[in-house]
């Protein structure tokens, strides 16, 4: 089409709103572009929290065994130590002539 054609079919109006058309366009593919950019990083950035937070759980979990481990010993250490010191005191008395 004659550009000329166009300008006396449509007027100054016409060219306007075209040119205004033209910079929306021009517009929403720019903010289409960004938006792609934003969701691409925002995902990269989503793997490398969620790969952290399964290292942060493992060492939790880790830490809660390691814990469990310790309180487990810690009882069997404890009946130990209680016999122990039954024994003790049983063989204090008889050194020191008390009737058990």
């Amino acid at each position: 089409m004659n550009f000329i054609k166009l300008f006396e079919t449509y007027g100054l109006a016409g060219l306007v709103i075209g040119v205004l058309f033209f910079i929306v366009w021009r517009m929403l593919i720019w903010v289409m572009a960004f938006v792609k950019e934003m969701m691409r990083q925002q995902t990269e950035e989503r793997t490398g929290w969620l790969c952290r937070l399964e290292k942060l759980g493992d060492n939790t979990e880790k830490i809660a065994r390691s814990i469990d481990e310790h309180d487990k010993r810690a009882d069997e250490r404890g009946r130990y130590v209680r016999e122990e010191h039954k024994q003790m005191i049983e063989t204090l008395g008889r050194i020191n002539g008390f009737k058990v």
